[in-house]
């Protein structure tokens, strides 16, 4: 597996957070409050207390889990401060979050960003037996109140582009291309304690599958996606699903510590900023994961990930043998 995880060193098995202020027992316990909290809550119902239907819901594919794309409108305030907590309970014990600041913000959930016109959209998987969340994927807006030109200088910076102190998307400028169509991959993370087994090498897939469907879904209106990544980290996922991406090396990511996410760029490997473009075959990748998914495959990740490469070979080499590709997906 290699999401949020690889952005951080395995912690003591007895820590329940990772801690970026470790001498201090108040923080900790508060801390562990909200890990605990967020443990035991469950999302069984969420899809029926969506506003609508949502952008996916995966099918039953025998490995009891659930998946669920929707978009941030559509989630009601107590869904929401709940997906809102997952992910703060797993950067807390992945030490990627400062505990410091929540602490004395007396946080229970990550904030929640405001956008002005288009909005971010947001996938979990569920233990559909529980109805525990055990992973997420976001894709973060932009926060311009009306869509500006990629290179224009007042278009408002993503994330990864702030904390790298890089302009990933203005290479990308086009007359049919503006910032309201552009979107951050953020927060791919499975739940840190999962147990090994074969649900938790399917949890990334089932995300991956719930965002691309819904990307596949939205045609223009995801362009470009975005993010920052460590090789084996979002950046192979997404390569294995025909993104070409282009990742500016040797940046200095820092944030200053008056921000949450501070620690995140203290690893001693950081994570790289990316940029690519939406592949015109992400519905052949997409179906290659399905079926990888499906009930009774008995397809393990590993020749997953052979597929998604041998298709990806295919297609780097002109074109030769997509036929026989597309048949076997």
């Amino acid at each position: 597996m290699t999401t949020a995880e690889e952005r951080t060193r395995q912690r003591p098995a007895d820590e329940r957070t990772g801690g970026t202020c470790p001498f201090s027992p108040e923080i900790r316990r508060f801390t562990d409050d909200i890990v605990g909290l967020h443990s035991r809550l469950s999302f069984g119902r969420l899809p029926q207390a969506l506003d609508g239907p949502p952008l996916y819901l995966s099918g039953d594919t025998g490995d009891g889990l659930l998946t669920v794309t929707m978009r941030e409108s559509q989630v009601p305030a107590r869904y929401m401060n709940g997906i809102l907590g997952f992910r703060l309970a797993q950067y807390l014990k992945l030490g990627l979050i400062s505990d410091e600041l929540v602490y004395q913000e007396a946080l229970f959930h990550e904030p929640a960003t405001k956008p002005h016109t288009v909005e971010n959209l947001h996938t979990v998987t569920l233990d559909a037996a529980g109805g525990r969340i055990v992973g997420y994927i976001g894709l973060v807006c932009s926060l311009d109140e009306k869509t500006m030109p990629l290179d224009s200088p007042r278009r408002s910076r993503f994330p990864s582009e702030s904390a790298h102190h890089v302009d990933l998307v203005s290479r990308f400028a086009a007359p049919d291309v503006s910032s309201h169509q552009v979107y951050e991959i953020k927060r791919f993370v499975r739940d840190v304690d999962m147990d090994r087994g074969e649900q938790r090498w399917r949890v990334p897939w089932h995300l991956i599958l719930g965002l691309g469907s819904a990307v596949l879904a939205g045609g223009d209106e995801f362009r470009l996606l975005l993010g920052d990544s460590k090789e084996h980290g979002a950046l192979r996922h997404f390569r294995l699903i025909g993104f070409d991406p282009v990742v500016i090396e040797n940046t200095e990511p820092r944030l200053p510590p008056t921000e949450l996410m501070w620690p995140s760029y203290t690893q001693e490997v950081n994570a790289k900023p990316f940029v690519a473009p939406v592949p015109d075959d992400l519905d052949a990748c997409l179906r290659v994961i399905r079926a990888g998914l499906a009930a009774g495959s008995g397809r393990s990740e590993r020749e997953l990930a052979a597929r998604l490469s041998a298709r990806r070979r295919v297609r780097e080499q002109g074109g030769r043998g997509s036929q026989q590709t597309a048949k076997e997906s």
